[in-house]
């Protein structure tokens, strides 16, 4: 068997072809008129159709997401969008057209993210649909015959990708039908655009059809009919016995043209029949030219027996090439592909009209075959399809890519030859250069070797309650990228079923996905359940049913995954794999790539040949051959030896261990019991792959293997920004390049621990220093994988265009708890700098191998690895993922920033106790002016708080301490207060300190504490702002009945404020029944500092407002309240001498009439006690006599105020005429007469 077989030099990177957001499909009706008696002419029509994946069935899915057929057009002559991808489903009646360009230019502010769906009354035929590219518009044109051989010409400007409003143009005006009359009885079979305004067509009769469009814009075409015969009965009759081979319920004719073309001179149509000739006809004449068997047989005409025909079905029969310099004359060559001996034929035509001698055969010395049978290792195959790309100036560096099937099995292989070499190299060449291309980690092949897949988990009974399985089965399900939601959705749909046909509770619509797939799978385990079941038992029955439902995801996976077609970007030189719901470009392997791919002709003892010689140099065999033996030698190891690697590793990049490097890694080995694992056979297998001695083995060696794994840049800045689909690519190759690279580390450290006891080692190996190096790598990775399958919810644009996308859709989901779109954390984070790297130009397939792992070096190259992870972790705080910051955290380093940013994560979860533990351990280390924020951060702190740090543990305390407030943690914000004020020196920064005074204040209000408050306030310098202070602190101490605080403090000299404060609330009360007893806390803290008269007129002024007020509480006779007043009011009068024993009381001037009392107009009001004047009266001790009434003007009476003196003796007959007047209520001694006169007590 042929060493070539194993050599696979590139790789498929499949993307999900998917919607770019809900709203982003837009689908049109297009016209349909009346033909015949029972047609119903549909009228065209414009939807924007939502994001819905509630397909009931299977049925419904692969109308929807799987194409039927499909490909990629690349337009030459306008630069964005290039690429187009078309899909024909639902039974090809819908043809679906997007853009799938990798990049463009940075100053395009919008990106070609719409997918348009053409909606045809009746499906279009097989191979009779194409697209041009319009030169003098920028612009898509769409040809397609329908099964009733209408021709639709579609053209859809450049905005209808980008611009929705761009489509509501009426239909009618970009679609155009019309029934060319060429085709009337006829099958059309065969459809080529040669440009936006020429089409071939060929007929199931052998004829061609050439349409040239008119200029009048009507949509209508000259016809030219090529073939052979005139009109006759015959042609529109098939005669009995005559040969015809069926395809799509129509019998074609053996001289129908299976593939054609015009030559680059445009002057001939060439072809390819069923009968396997190539055939010309003159484009001007109509007449035929050369006519030649694909093979070069000569012509058997009289001989009987039914001659080869060639499979209508198969995709490609031929190529034209232009290529300069042309063998031995040669104006053009033509490529044709004979299926009849699996031959490649290169004809080079010299004039097509002559049938002898215009062509010939340009190496019929050699058998041109592909050797498939070897590589594929079968000999029932069929090429499907071919492409090749002519060298850059002639036939040297040729590519021919070909995919073949075999069964159920297809493979896509290329060569690259030179033409004009000699017959033996040509040989030689075809015979071993091939190679292959791997389908890559989505096949299902590899899915089945993927490690972390639980389907091939083979768990005994000590291992069940080990492994997390539902964690497990849920992290490979929804790993990004690896299957599609609608995927998932139709098999969670189909696995339903049998649950609602149980019986089974109804599972919540408005769950995600994840938590309707868990509770499905666990109430199937759960149907059989009676009483009590055995724990190892229902972990079997689990473990059966997410078995069941992967196999439902896998089928699905595996209908995506059909071949449709193989494209080639000829600007870029890169080719691409359609599948049903897959796009795949072909990238090339990078070195560990092609070691692991072709590890057996590594480890071969034989010198590699072919491509993979070519491409790994003899020095580097030594790096491939340890790379291959460390594989094997890890694979060898049992899975619980796995598991306890997996988890030391995670322990030993996690956590700063204080032990030597020796230590670590003898404390590693002994924990996964490396040496008990390892057999003699596996020993022995060990070195035969290396095929050395372990003790040959070299520190550089190891260090050369880890050099691989990372790019050389080289190049120029490109001024672009990454597509949607580029991202994804990107992001597709990355995560391969991220897995393969952490296997590859694993094995090296596995390989490492296990020689670190062997005995007579070479002098060049140093266990230690490699084991630090992978270590560190291996950290690099693990964060770099986290990232690469940790999906986000708040997105972040990658260039212009992205921003305004993300803007607009940040207005349309205002309402919606959801974002559109979901993205991966190293999307973006890095996303924005996908082109920040130096790319290469012309890298052809190499360019997202490149690209990719340039990409990923980016991220830890402009810093160190701890600034690294600290700026990934105030990203995701900025972007208010703080669970997924929660998890990143436990990569934080042991630095004082990375504390911080700990505090900030326990700050935006609640954790306020931790948050204040983290921000305290790193405010000395913050706030010193050696440290610089700059250095470790660009944008988490706001430039209004940067000046915060490094400038004084007081100005950071008051940063700290401001994150709180945001979070209303007064009581931490109270803490940090404190330590802001303890912190700052004497005299120093007075506006700092009043700053830290006034939160400390409002802290210690919103938390009351009381005390703090008080001595806050007191503190304070600023009058203003102790002076509201007060006020603050007197209504939180009565709201919150803590007046005996008020009484207890001395307020040293903001006494008579207070005074003042609680003399206006007492002003402002209208109602004494309700709110807080301000006269008599005003009376307590007159009375507590021995104002003993001023706490009598206090409440003076509340007897008066209650003996005047209408409450029914108030005249009650059980009710004490006046008489408590009384009593307190006559004590607090009894305290003082003789002379001072009374209050000035206000009352209006009709008031002074009918009351007793001196009347003294003018004054101070009474209330403000002894403070209101007594040595302006002396020692008055009785009221004087009424005066007359005075004579007021209208309106004077209830302005002017006046004062009256109220005497101890005077409130002691007013407290006995209250007492009175009690008893006799209470008795029923009611007088009958007025007060003051003589009267009879009953």
């Amino acid at each position: 068997m042929s060493q070539s077989r194993g050599t696979c030099l590139y790789r498929e990177a499949r993307l999900n072809v998917e919607p770019t957001y809900p709203g982003s499909t837009i689908a049109f009706t297009l016209p349909y008129g009346v033909v015949g008696t029972f047609d119903t002419a549909v009228e065209p029509k414009r939807t924007v159709l939502p994001e819905d994946h509630t397909d009931k069935d299977e049925d419904g899915f692969a109308k929807r997401n799987l194409a039927c057929d499909g490909s990629i057009f690349f337009r030459r002559h306008h630069e964005y969008p290039r690429s187009f991808l078309w899909r024909l489903l639902n039974n090809r009646k819908i043809l679906e057209v997007q853009s799938v360009d990798l990049d463009h230019d940075v100053n395009h502010d919008v990106e070609a993210n719409l997918t348009l769906l053409l909606h045809f009354p009746t499906p279009v035929r097989p191979f009779c649909l194409a697209i041009a590219e319009p030169e003098e518009h920028d612009a898509l044109t769409v040809f397609a015959i329908t099964t009733r051989n209408d021709l639709y010409t579609i053209t859809l400007h450049r905005d209808f990708f980008s611009r929705p409003a761009a489509s509501e143009l009426e239909i009618a005006e970009w679609c155009k039908r019309s029934a060319p009359s060429l085709f009337s009885n006829r099958i059309p079979y065969r459809l080529v655009a040669t440009s936006s305004t020429e089409l071939l067509v060929t007929l199931d009769d052998g004829g061609i059809v050439r349409l040239v469009k008119r200029s009048c814009g009507d949509g209508s075409w000259e016809e030219s009919l090529y073939k052979e015969t005139s009109w006759s009965v015959k042609n529109l009759l098939k005669w009995k016995g005559e040969q015809t081979v069926r395809f799509d319920n129509g019998d074609l004719d053996l001289s129908a043209a299976a593939a054609v073309d015009l030559s680059p001179d445009r002057n001939h149509i060439l072809s390819v029949c069923l009968n396997h000739r190539l055939r010309a006809w003159n484009v001007a004449s109509g007449k035929p030219g050369i006519s030649t068997d694909l093979l070069g047989e000569p012509d058997h005409p009289n001989e009987k027996g039914a001659s080869y025909i060639i499979d209508p079905s198969q995709s490609t029969h031929m190529a034209v090439l232009n290529v300069p310099g042309g063998v031995d004359g040669a104006l053009y060559h033509v490529v044709t592909y004979s299926s009849k001996q699996h031959q490649f034929k290169f004809w080079g035509v010299r004039d097509a009209d002559t049938p002898d001698q215009g062509i010939f055969d340009v190496k019929p010395e050699v058998e041109l075959i592909p050797p498939v049978d070897e590589l594929m290792d079968t000999t029932a195959w069929t090429l499907s399809e071919f492409v090749i790309n002519p060298g850059p100036s002639g036939w040297r560096g040729t590519e021919l890519w070909i995919r073949v099937r075999s069964g159920p099995s297809t493979r896509v292989f290329a060569l690259k030859f030179n033409l004009n070499n000699s017959p033996a190299e040509l040989r030689n060449t075809w015979r071993h250069d091939w190679v292959s291309v791997d389908p890559g980690p989505l096949s299902l092949e590899q899915l089945k070797q993927n490690t972390a897949n639980p389907a091939e988990f083979d768990l005994d009974a000590s291992e069940l309650f080990e492994v997390d399985l539902v964690e497990n089965w849920l992290e490979f399900l929804f790993y990004p990228g690896r299957f599609s939601v609608a995927a998932l959705e139709i098999a969670l749909n189909t696995y339903r079923r049998g649950l609602q046909r149980s019986g089974a509770t109804q599972l919540a619509a408005k769950a995600s996905l994840k938590e309707r797939i868990c509770s499905t799978v666990t109430a199937f385990a759960a149907l059989e359940q009676n009483g009590v079941v055995n724990q190892i038992e229902f972990h079997n029955r689990l473990a059966a049913q997410w078995q069941a439902f992967y196999s439902l995801v896998k089928d699905l996976h595996k209908r995506r995954g059909e071949y449709l077609g193989l494209a080639f970007d000829y600007t870029s030189g890169t080719p691409w794999i359609i599948s049903s719901d897959y796009l795949s470009p072909i990238r090339s392997c990078s070195v560990p790539e092609i070691v692991s791919l072709n590890s057996q002709a590594m480890i071969s003892s034989e010198a590699l040949s072919g491509r993979l010689g070519k491409v790994l140099a003899a020095e580097d065999r030594d790096v491939a051959r340890l790379m291959c033996a460390a594989s094997s030698f890890r694979k060898s190891l049992p899975r619980t030896f796995q598991t306890s690697l997996e988890r030391e590793i995670e322990s030993e990049i996690l956590q700063s261990r204080s032990l030597s490097v020796v230590d670590r890694m003898e404390l590693m080995e002994a924990n996964c019991s490396l040496s008990q694992q390892v057999s003699d056979d596996d020993l022995s297998a060990l070195v035969e792959d290396l095929g050395t001695s372990i003790k040959d083995i070299t520190s550089e060696t190891f260090m050369r293997v880890i050099d691989s794994l990372g790019p050389d840049e080289e190049g120029q800045l490109q001024r672009k920004q990454a597509a949607r689909y580029g991202l994804s690519a990107l992001m597709r190759v990355s995560q391969e390049t991220i897995e393969l690279s952490k296997s590859i580390l694993l094995d090296l450290l596995v390989l490492v621990l296990y020689m670190q006891y062997e005995e007579d080692l070479s002098e060049d190996f140093d266990a230690s220093e490699v084991f630090v190096q992978i270590i560190d790598e291996l950290k690099h990775y693990a964060i770099l994988s986290w990232m690469s399958q940790t999906v986000w919810s708040h997105q972040s644009s990658t260039g212009p265009a992205s921003a305004h996308l993300l803007k607009t859709l940040s207005e349309m989901s205002k309402n919606s708890k959801q974002f559109p779109i979901t993205q991966t954390v190293i999307e973006g984070i890095l996303g924005h700098r996908a082109f920040a790297a130096e790319i290469p130009t012309g890298l052809r397939t190499q360019l997202l191998t490149y690209w990719s792992r340039v990409w990923l070096a980016r991220t830890f190259k402009d810093t160190d690895l701890d600034t690294a992870i600290e700026r990934i972790m105030a990203i995701l705080l900025q972007q208010k993922e703080y669970g997924l910051a929660f998890e990143f955290s436990r990569y934080l380093p042991e630095s004082p920033w990375a504390t911080y940013l700990k505090g900030s994560m326990h700050l935006a979860l609640g954790e306020n106790d931790l948050a204040s533990i983290c921000f305290k351990k790193a405010a000395h280390n913050l706030a010193t002016p050696s440290f610089s924020l700059d250095d470790v951060d660009d944008s988490f702190i706001p430039l209004d708080q940067r000046d915060s740090f490094s400038g004084g543990l007081p100005r950071y305390y008051s940063h700290v301490l401001s994150l709180f407030e945001k979070y209303k943690a007064y009581s931490f914000v109270a803490d940090f207060a404190r330590l802001g004020l303890r912190s700052l020196s004497p005299k120093k920064d007075e506006e700092l300190k009043t700053d830290l005074l006034s939160r400390l204040f409002n802290a210690s209000i919103q938390t009351c504490r009381i005390d703090d408050a008080y001595s806050a306030m007191m503190r304070h310098t600023n009058t203003v702002l102790r002076s509201a202070a007060l006020q603050t602190l007197l209504t939180t101490l009565i709201s919150h009945s803590q007046t005996p605080k008020l009484f207890s403090y001395s307020f040293l000299d903001l006494t008579s404020e207070v005074d003042a404060l609680l003399l206006s609330h007492c002003h402002k009360q209208l109602n004494l029944s309700s709110g807080p007893p301000y006269h008599n806390i005003l009376y307590a803290f007159r009375i507590a500092r021995n104002d003993f008269r001023g706490a009598a007129s206090i409440l003076h002024d509340k007897l008066v407002r209650l003996k005047n007020s209408s409450s029914q509480k108030v005249q009650d006779p059980k009710d004490q309240t006046l008489a408590r007043t009384y009593l307190m009011v006559l004590n607090a009068l009894a305290c003082v001498s003789k002379d001072d024993a009374y209050v000035l009381a206000e009352v209006r001037g009709l008031d002074v009439v009918r009351g007793g009392g001196a009347a003294v107009p003018g004054g101070s009001s009474s209330l403000n006690g002894s403070r209101g004047g007594s040595s302006a009266i002396g020692g008055v001790t009785a009221a004087a006599p009424a005066p007359a009434p005075p004579q007021w003007g209208i309106g004077k009476a209830k302005k002017l105020l006046k004062r009256r003196v109220v005497t101890l003796d005077m409130l002691r007959k007013e407290y006995q005429a209250e007492l009175d007047r009690v008893e006799a209520i209470e008795t029923g001694n009611y007088p009958f007469v007025e007060a003051g006169d003589e009267m009879d007590i009953l």
